[in-house]
């Protein structure tokens, strides 16, 4: 019976402990960004690309991290407020309304730095059957 009134604390306190270190660890994740796909298709006359089109929903606190595409980028923000940045340029903010581009290969990121979620249109035009972002590890 000692046994069990002292092994019930410890089982408590090692599961407080747990939940407090897991919930700490969650709490500094980053915000994921919510992508939801609309089309996928063939660029007409250019049979070595395709256009990809979608819905982005920015947390606020997410953000991309740093990343290339292998084409084009047009981005239009249709709510909140997104901040973009290439890589050698100051960041720039853009508002609901404004749209902006990203070459091939130009390394950038964007962020959802307000306190309230935003949400894009992004459209692709990228070669095909190569993957839409690439990390870019610094």
């Amino acid at each position: 019976m000692k046994l069990i009134r002292t092994i019930t604390p410890l089982a408590l306190i090692a599961t407080i402990a747990f939940c407090a270190t897991n919930t700490a660890a969650r709490a500094q994740e980053p915000p994921k960004l919510k992508v939801t796909p609309l089309q996928k298709a063939a660029l007409t006359g250019q049979a070595d690309k395709e256009v990809l089109t979608l819905i982005v929903e920015w947390p606020p606190g997410s953000g991309t991290g740093l990343h290339t595409h292998p084409g084009d980028e047009y981005t239009t923000v249709l709510e909140g407020e997104v901040v973009g940045r290439k890589e050698g340029s100051e960041a720039k903010t853009y508002t609901a309304g404004q749209s902006y581009h990203n070459e091939p290969g130009v390394v950038h990121e964007a962020n959802n730095k307000g306190s309230a979620p935003a949400k894009t249109f992004n459209v692709f035009v990228i070669e095909k059957g190569k993957p839409v972002t690439e990390p870019v590890k610094r």
